[in-house]
């Protein structure tokens, strides 16, 4: 629809109360990369993770995610898990990824507040996550189950996106084939999307409206589940203003309604965390004199989850609302 001539595009513990022998059983044969100076048992294999080694099903069965944002991976790579803690603020697994989840999946407390007790009734085989999720309990967990973590940022302190994550999971698991289809598949679609596009170099902004504060997102970020960073023919933009531009740590700016005009960019993508964050923003005094707006060329998220979680199931649905919004007529 169309509003103030702008295209919108919108839709609707204590650790040791845990800790416990517990018999684990592996299915499975051994893997290709299994350890034969390892000790192994028959049906494991022995691997080297970001925080250390861990002894693995070669198989597992009864998988649990100390980070939510990783069960679309784990589903693409063919593996369901049985529980998980809850990342990112959300108050339940999206509905894109729980539809493909077994009635009986546990939700095992958050991240930053994992419910052991839960995670050890599950009776894990194996437990993965995000390094610096699991180091918090690492001892606690290793004593439930086998667990493995791989690596939130890159050698330089970058941070990695999820097909960064789902290649490194395939190695730990023995799953590299699936995560090579998973992120061939993704890298098709983002293609198919620019092939769609206009080769005029259109630039794209994207803006985070919190209830706090507004986020200007740079090139290194994921927000978006790495779709409009992987656009060839329309660009993002980095900030050159706002406080924290100039900090390695986070990968936004963070602007004053004093600088809208200062977007430069032909489009700008606003991921609102609500819709009164939204509206906060279209009602700022400088909103309808920035360039994109006065354009008409301003998208808005949807699916709040999928641009901030990330994954192949949430870069699919990222990928289509995109898409409509920044080829529509």
């Amino acid at each position: 629809m169309s509003v103030s001539g702008v295209r919108w595009r919108r839709s609707a513990a204590a650790a040791g109360a845990v800790v416990g022998a517990l018999a684990l059983s592996a299915c499975g044969e051994s893997g290709a990369d299994a350890s034969p100076e390892g000790g192994g048992q028959e049906g494991t294999r022995t691997v080297e993770h970001a925080l250390g080694t861990a002894e693995i099903p070669a198989d597992p069965q009864r998988v649990v995610l100390m980070n939510s944002a990783g069960l679309g991976m784990m589903l693409s790579l063919g593996i369901t898990p049985v529980g998980a803690a809850l990342w990112g603020g959300i108050s339940e697994v999206p509905d894109y990824v729980s539809t493909h989840l077994p009635d009986d999946f546990t939700v095992a407390g958050t991240s930053t507040e994992p419910n052991l007790e839960a995670i050890a009734a599950l009776e894990p085989d194996l437990i993965v996550g995000v390094d610096n999720i699991v180091s918090e309990n690492l001892g606690v967990l290793e004593d439930i189950a086998p667990t493995v973590a791989y690596h939130r940022v890159d050698d330089q302190g970058r941070g990695l996106g999820w097909t960064e994550h789902i290649t490194e999971l395939g190695e730990l698991l023995d799953l590299q084939d699936e995560a090579e289809q998973s992120v061939a598949a993704f890298e098709d679609r983002v293609a198919g999307i620019d092939a769609r596009l206009p080769e005029s170099g259109q630039t794209v902004a994207m803006l985070r409206a919190r209830p706090d504060e507004l986020r200007f997102y740079d090139t290194s970020s994921t927000l978006s589940s790495s779709v409009i960073q992987r656009l060839q023919q329309a660009p993002l933009i980095d900030p050159t203003f706002g406080e924290g531009a100039e900090d390695d740590e986070v990968p936004w700016s963070v602007i004053s309604a004093e600088s809208l005009t200062e977007i430069s960019s032909d489009w700008i993508y606003i991921v609102p965390d609500s819709e009164a964050d939204l509206e906060a923003l279209r009602s700022q005094p400088l909103w309808e004199q920035v360039p994109a707006v006065q354009e008409g060329q301003v998208c808005v998220a949807e699916e709040f989850a999928a641009w901030f979680q990330g994954g192949p199931l949430a870069a699919e649905i990222v990928a289509d609302e995109v898409e409509a919004c920044l080829t529509a007529g």
